[in-house]
């Protein structure tokens, strides 16, 4: 907005004279107002630490509004807390490692373990709670294998000088591993023994997948960025 210094008349962007005064406008306050209409470089950037304080927010209210729905659905029904554990559980196990994930900004393994560690201590807890030992039976050997999966993959990828198609590859056969690794668990849990079967089906399906894209890989081994290669 231009304003005529004499009577202070708002003028038009393109008007050379006030038409009340017939003062001439000057080339500077041109200047400034092309200077004000431009946005400020740094306004239109987002601000990643105010997205990542948005997303915890609105994650937490989601989990906790997931616990008391559940916990008020399970009172309500029964009149005290049965099925509702196993939600409850896995919410609070969720929160922690968005806690964990989200508010450090130490390496990725500390974070991790930090989640696994507060996992673990959540746990230990329901167990105290339950008559059950499937909080130690059985969600704790799959959490660990979670999370030990998790940190060999965040290492293996780590480690890795160029980072294509054969990152998908590696995180198809974490998958794999841990189809199979959770299938032990629970065959050993509910039929106290060890049996494979749809975890095999599941890591076969996986294999020929996997070798196709370690063949693409090594194929584009020029233009092997992921970047690179989905954007050319």
């Amino acid at each position: 907005m231009i304003i005529c210094k004499q009577c202070r008349v708002e003028l038009e962007p393109w008007m050379e004279v006030c038409p009340l005064c017939k003062i001439p406008v000057a080339d500077g306050d041109k200047a400034t107002q092309i200077r004000n209409q431009q946005p400020h470089p740094a306004s239109d950037e987002r601000n990643p630490g105010l997205l990542k304080r948005i997303f915890l927010q609105i994650t937490c209210v989601l989990l906790l509004s997931g616990i008391l729905a559940t916990l008020i659905i399970n009172l309500a029904m029964v009149g005290h807390i049965t099925w509702s554990v196993y939600p409850i559980t896995l919410c609070l196990i969720v929160l922690s490692y968005v806690f964990s994930l989200g508010l450090w900004t130490v390496k990725p393994l500390l974070r991790i373990l930090a989640g696994w560690l507060a996992s673990m201590l959540i746990l230990g807890l329901v167990h105290l709670y339950v008559s059950g030992d499937w909080p130690l039976k059985l969600a704790l050997p799959i959490l660990c294998s979670i999370n030990v999966i998790t940190m060999l993959l965040v290492l293996i990828l780590g480690k890795l000088k160029v980072k294509g198609l054969n990152m998908v590859a590696i995180l198809f056969i974490g998958a794999a591993v841990l189809c199979l690794m959770v299938e032990v668990i629970l065959s050993k849990y509910f039929q106290e023994e060890f049996r494979l079967s749809w975890s095999v089906v599941v890591s076969a399906c996986l294999l020929p997948v996997t070798a196709v894209i370690v063949f693409m890989h090594f194929k584009t081994r020029s233009n092997a960025d992921l970047e690179k290669i989905f954007h050319t």
